[in-house]
């Protein structure tokens, strides 16, 4: 969908008169850019108040649901296409993206054959035919720290967790046990015998989390062994657009539009070869970077 954070914003930002079309919706997808957060800062809530997606996220898929459902708990859905499979529990549906007063996040807890899963909660009514996206809200796949529970996040203020899966993936060689048990546990014998690492659901109920720093506190799962990876769905922003993120998109959006014409365009012309160079359309300087610095996503841990 993409963001637009000048949205209804008329003056007091040092925005022209009349700005180009689509400059607005340009300057914000820079801002986003920068900020490492193509989903944008801002999140769409149910009509509970509930956050359920990032407003500007774009579905990786998109399922139909082939009946009407009620609201309940562990709500039997079949969807179309028939491309489910048994790793699909965990996964986040929106329902009816776009219908403010029936959308909202459910999380498959089950599934059944190829067609069929089971959604843990449902809130709303949903009609037969009713859209259900994947990819509406945040996924980070985080290592653990040795012996540690404690995960960050790259986005922030985290709002919602929907979503969290744990697994115990195979260790390094040297940590292999091989040959006759020296540790006879059930965590050996999955490494040993088992298959690929299967992601475990991890009630989000018994975690914990920081808003300001993004760090998640995750349980530990079987025989009290702390999880190797843990995967979090989940929604992080604002409800509406952060008075420096105005101010950045609008300075961006007026450089852009300053620009728009052929002579505010032009760096250099040269008459042997005819080479023309323009200025460059990238606008991020210092002063607008201060402004977006505390919305940008971590990029190292």
């Amino acid at each position: 969908m993409g963001s637009n954070y000048l949205q209804g914003v008329t003056d007091g930002y040092g925005l022209p008169s009349t700005l180009a079309p689509g400059l607005a919706q340009l300057a914000s997808t820079i801002v986003d850019s920068y900020l490492k957060r193509p989903e944008g800062i801002i999140y769409i809530a149910d009509n509970n108040g509930n956050p359920c997606a990032m407003a500007a996220a774009t579905p990786s898929f998109t399922y139909k649901l082939t009946g009407a459902i009620a609201p309940g708990a562990n709500v039997v859905v079949n969807v179309l296409p028939a491309n489910i499979r048994p790793d699909f529990v965990g996964e986040v549906l929106v329902i009816d993206n776009g219908t403010p007063n029936i959308v909202e996040a459910c999380v498959v807890v089950a599934t059944s054959g190829d067609n069929q899963i089971t959604l843990g909660a449902v809130q709303f009514n949903h009609a037969s035919g009713a859209k259900a996206d994947v990819g509406m809200v945040i996924t980070e796949d985080r290592n653990c720290p040795s012996k540690r529970s404690i995960v960050r996040v790259a986005r922030w203020p985290i709002v919602s967790v929907l979503s969290l899966l744990g697994r115990y993936a195979y260790g390094r060689r040297s940590d292999q046990v091989g040959g006759l048990y020296q540790e006879m546990n059930l965590l050996a014998s999955v490494q040993t015998f088992g298959g690929p690492p299967q992601w475990i659901p991890i009630a989000v109920a018994q975690a914990s989390w920081s808003d300001a720093t993004g760090e998640i506190w995750v349980p530990a799962g079987m025989l009290m062994a702390y999880y190797s990876d843990v995967r979090i769905k989940y929604v992080a922003g604002y409800p509406s657009v952060p008075d420096p993120v105005v101010r950045a998109t609008a300075k961006i959006a007026s450089d852009l539009n300053s620009m728009s014409g052929i002579a505010g365009q032009i760096k250099m012309f040269a008459a042997g070869d005819t080479r023309i160079q323009k200025f460059s359309a990238s606008t991020i300087d210092t002063n607008v970077k201060d402004l977006l610095e505390p919305y940008r996503a971590r990029t190292t841990f």
